[in-house]
């Protein structure tokens, strides 16, 4: 007798509830593998992109130097130091490739008068920082409200401000800030001439020549001293400290809400203890500086120190009253930061404090190899 036949296998059109959940926690393994590895890759790539803007900013302030034979003011001002003319980023616009925006900037009139709203109000795209965001306008018209006077409803910020030191003082004449604190950009007097009769007769927008900071003042030397360095603004991350508590966020009540870190490249106004809710276009890494008592300020503190003009009339902080913001970014444990020799570094935050105030004065006489930093 013949086997009867055997019946043909029928082919199998899924998984098995185990094979599937097999194939599930594979892949989940590997998205779990493969994400922090993505974002470290973005990341790394976003921090190079910010050394890079920085490098553009140091091509910039070389070029400057090279034509007009001293650094940009970090604020120009005539009387009112609390409103001042124009930052030092201004005068950089045509060295950055936006002679566009520098046409339509009026020089003879204040950064918030009617004739600069336009210019004011453009992103310029290396001054954003893209581990914080691609671009941003800060929103002016609650600050117009706060101060009861007519300001450019919107400004483009930058996560970027200039070296003032180791010391906040704030007022008019740099040069009593002593050496040991004194970084490269402060606010300065501008250049103006005087007639006979004592009357204002020009006022050319530069600083006055003992106010001008050249690569030749700079003894501790170019690739020892900080320029520029970061200050990540618009983010929540960084909000302002309160006053009276100063480990708390502060509440800003124009905006009901907690008041941002933030800085506009054109904004050459300062906040004063009725308005402590801004940071500002300068970073320092102390607020006096000096024995006995440095009152250090730590990079990437959080909530951030506002800045605020506290009228301290030794003009060198000497009261504690003038405050300026500290510097900040969203890279992980550190910042990067435009060297005067034109070179970016990335600083950790654990760097000495006694050594990172070093770094952001330029007369100060202290010997700091690259390796501390």
């Amino acid at each position: 007798m013949s086997r009867p036949a055997t019946p043909a296998r029928r082919p199998r059109l899924a998984f098995t509830l185990l094979e599937l959940l097999v194939v599930i926690t594979i892949i989940a393994v590997l998205m779990a593998l493969l994400v922090p590895a993505v974002q470290k890759v973005r990341e790394a790539a976003n921090r190079m992109a910010c050394q890079n803007n920085l490098k553009q900013l140091g091509l910039a302030l070389h070029n400057f130097h090279d034509a007009e034979g001293y650094l940009p003011p970090g604020m120009l001002t005539e009387l009112d130091i609390q409103d001042s003319y124009h930052t030092g980023f201004t005068y950089l616009l045509p060295c950055l490739e936006q002679e566009n925006v520098q046409r339509v900037y009026h020089f003879d009139k204040q950064w918030y008068d009617s004739a600069n709203y336009v210019a004011v109000g453009q992103q310029v795209p290396g001054f954003y920082c893209p581990s914080n965001r691609p671009g941003g306008l800060i929103d002016l018209r609650p600050f117009s409200q706060q101060w009861g006077s007519p300001m450019p409803p919107f400004v483009g910020a930058s996560d970027y401000v200039l070296c003032k030191g180791a010391n906040a003082g704030l007022g008019g004449d740099p040069s009593l800030i002593p050496p040991a604190a004194r970084g490269l950009f402060n606010i300065t007097q501008a250049n103006v001439s005087i007639s006979a009769q004592g009357q204002q007769v020009a006022l050319d927008w530069r600083p006055t020549p003992q106010f001008r900071v050249r690569f030749s003042d700079i003894s501790d030397g170019l690739s020892s001293t900080i320029a520029i360095g970061e200050a990540a603004g618009g983010n929540p991350y960084y909000l302002v400290a309160d006053l009276n508590d100063p480990s708390q966020p502060t509440t800003e009540p124009f905006v009901n809400g907690p008041a941002v870190m933030d800085q506009a490249w054109s904004a050459a106004s300062l906040g004063d203890p009725g308005h402590p809710w801004y940071a500002g276009i300068f970073g320092v890494t102390a607020q006096y500086g000096l024995p006995p008592d440095p009152a250090d300020e730590p990079m990437n503190r959080r909530p951030g120190t506002p800045t605020i003009i506290g009228s301290d009339t030794s003009g060198y902080n000497v009261s504690g009253r003038d405050r300026v913001s500290g510097f900040r970014s969203m890279h992980t444990l550190g910042c990067n930061f435009l060297f005067a020799d034109g070179s970016v570094h990335f600083v950790h935050q654990s760097i000495a404090p006694g050594t990172y105030r070093a770094l952001s004065t330029y007369a100060g006489g202290e010997v700091v190899p690259e390796t501390d930093f």
